[in-house]
């Protein structure tokens, strides 16, 4: 007899959506396959993307063409998971076509940008590949605010932990954003989120952000962390110091 063993790999990925800024419920005009060049280093950049398998690249033409008279040419481009649900949206003010060619498009106009790493986040979130704590270290240094960034999208902070203890590793760091990687996951568990900037981490220590106090944070091989992060290193203790968490330094 003979004997087969069948495996299917399910393969999930994210998928996109195009809506016009019309201050309404959003309504999708066409389904995107895959979207290139839409994070940035800056906030707010003019730049190209381009939109990869557009569903209905007719009727998305036809809104850019039309949308100037009416919303000043403003859209989204969306997120969305496979049941169409809109999990985050990218801003875009004055969209052009500049070149369409069979379903592909390249749009031009002024986009409020997610960090590099963002999409990867949530690629690797759909293809069930965040399974455990320290994900984000399959990530390139530029890429770890992306991977911060998705962790606030992300987040559910339903429960507030009161009077916690928590460690830290040097070691396990070796700069101020893997710093924060690190600190979410020792916080709020996998893929946590506590802050990815010095003004995000006094804002999660109010509250709000899965905790409702610290007690104390042991930080173990601090000398090293202290080397690397030079004067941010104590920016940091004063942080946690202003609001009554004890920093103890291993």
């Amino acid at each position: 007899m003979n004997l087969y063993l069948h495996l299917t790999i399910k393969i999930i990925n994210t998928m996109f959506g195009f809506a016009l800024d019309t201050d309404n419920e959003p309504e999708i005009i066409t389904l995107i396959s895959d979207v290139k060049n839409i994070e940035g280093p800056s906030p707010i950049i003019y730049k190209k993307i381009r939109l990869i398998s557009v569903n209905d690249i007719s009727s998305l033409k036809s809104a850019i063409k039309n949308s100037s008279k009416t919303y000043e040419n403003n859209g989204f481009i969306y997120l969305i998971d496979q049941q169409k649900n809109i999990l985050s949206g990218t801003f875009i003010s004055n969209i052009k076509i500049i070149k369409s060619r069979k379903n592909n498009i390249i749009l031009s106009g002024f986009v409020w940008c997610h960090p590099k790493g963002y999409q990867k986040a949530w690629n690797m979130k759909f293809n069930d590949e965040i399974k455990e704590k320290n994900s984000w270290k399959n990530f390139e240094k530029n890429e770890l605010q992306g991977w911060l960034v998705y962790t606030l999208r992300s987040g559910k902070f339903d429960s507030a932990q009161e009077n916690i203890n928590i460690q830290i590793d040097g070691n396990e760091f070796h700069n101020i954003d893997s710093f924060f990687c690190k600190l979410g996951e020792e916080i709020n568990g996998t893929a946590g989120y506590f802050g990815r900037n010095f003004g995000a981490l006094s804002d999660c220590l109010q509250g709000g952000f899965g905790v409702k106090s610290i007690t104390e944070l042991t930080w173990n091989n601090h000398q090293k962390s202290k080397k690397l992060f030079k004067t941010k290193f104590k920016t940091i203790l004063n942080i946690f110091e202003e609001f009554n968490v004890k920093v103890s330094l291993k």
